[in-house]
């Protein structure tokens, strides 16, 4: 068996990048508002050179840094991918704080395969954020391409324990297990899990059609899966036309494309992230009913956003909405038991309501498996709040 042959369905899993909420200097901040009004238009063009005339004019870093992590968002979408990666750089290098300019920097150079520079960004992430999962995953898929599967495994199961709902994260995981072990039962039931979990993930049950195909040598198995694949991907999944080959190849008759459109609505990550930035930048100018309106529009985009929900708890929380400030906190702790912040607000939420055996339970929790100072601190508040 060859696995050359073998496509994995792996590259662009990790694409959405991430946004901040900010303005230029007085003398750049109408061409950065008409920047943002324009990318929420879709008019990427014209976004672009109004930041770059907003860059020009900004002298302060740190908000000329914001300026240029937006302009390598735009560059990305725009599918200038060299240039977005310089936007990016130049983001990371003129302040120390927006660490999210080099776990960009790192995604955008990933993808344009320049995966030596792609490993240094990233790395100066977890130098600041060691539990960064997306950066530990994109670490993974960097592995994956060097075909260092060992080292592959390390860091995606370091992501993949961080956040255990990430279906991409496991997704690639399942790969470098394959490839580390050649233990196709391992791998098979790793995806498995995913495609059960998420059925609308379609790299998933390309994976499990190709290694049914190579590895098990079951034609069968390796016909649905791929017939499968291009139900959930449409007409402009990744691995479309390899996969009818595939079919061919087995005997099946291949799946035109009027049939690959999949009626169930798509995830939109970076459409969700569009929504999370204009929603922070709206909470920081403390409008927060129309804040939420664009979390939620975020979370209908890609109902796996815990940050939308997350900031959603932050905006409920401040106009004294405890009730549903907890319930979009839990929402997003349920996405990730490991999000500390989310579990401390949900905690501080109860405790406002006066639910204080909920408090205390999150806040142990906070002690026991989070974050042992933000959980006593907690408790202590709770304690005080008791005796008032």
């Amino acid at each position: 068996m060859k696995i050359k042959k073998v496509i994995y369905a792996t590259a662009g899993i990790f694409a959405a990048l991430i946004m901040f909420a900010g303005c230029g200097s007085k003398t750049g901040e109408k061409e950065y508002a008409k920047a943002m009004k324009a990318w929420q238009d879709g008019d990427l063009v014209r976004a672009r050179s109004l930041l770059e005339k907003s860059i020009n004019r900004t002298s302060e870093n740190e908000k000329k840094s914001t300026a240029l992590n937006q302009l390598g968002l735009v560059l990305w979408e725009l599918g200038e991918a060299d240039a977005a990666s310089d936007a990016f750089s130049q983001s990371a290098n003129l302040t120390e704080n927006l660490s999210g300019a080099n776990l960009n920097l790192g995604i955008a150079l990933y993808h344009s395969g320049r995966l030596d520079e792609a490993e240094i960004a990233l790395q100066n992430v977890l130098g600041n954020d060691p539990k960064n999962e997306t950066a530990l995953a994109i670490l993974g898929m960097i592995e994956l391409r060097k075909r260092n599967w060992a080292g592959a495994t390390k860091e995606l199961t370091k992501s993949a324990t961080l956040n255990p709902q990430n279906p991409a994260a496991q997704n690639a995981l399942a790969l470098a297990i394959l490839h580390q072990t050649k233990d196709s039962n391992r791998a098979i039931a790793r995806l498995k899990q995913v495609a059960a979990a998420y059925p609308d993930y379609a790299p998933a049950f390309y994976n499990l059609a190709s290694i049914y195909e190579w590895y098990v040598k079951n034609n069968a198995a390796a016909l649905d899966y791929y017939k499968q694949y291009l139900t959930k991907a449409g007409s402009k999944g990744s691995h479309v036309s390899a996969a009818n080959e595939a079919i061919a190849r087995l005997g099946g008759k291949p799946v035109s494309a009027p049939e690959n459109g999949n009626t169930a609505t798509r995830v939109n990550p970076a459409e969700a992230a569009r929504y999370i930035a204009e929603g922070s930048r709206l909470y920081s100018a403390k409008k927060y009913d129309e804040a939420i309106v664009q979390f939620k529009k975020a979370i209908m985009a890609d109902p796996k956003q815990k940050t939308a929900y997350y900031n959603m708890g932050l905006a409920f929380y401040a106009q004294s909405d405890f009730g549903n400030a907890a319930t979009a906190c839990n929402n997003a702790v349920n996405l990730d038991p490991s999000f500390t912040d989310a579990r401390y607000m949900l905690s501080l939420a109860y405790a406002k309501q006066k639910k204080w055996n909920d408090a205390e339970r999150e806040a142990r929790e906070l002690v026991n498996s989070g974050d042992k100072t933000k959980g006593e601190q907690m408790l202590k508040y709770i304690s005080d709040a008791r005796k008032r």
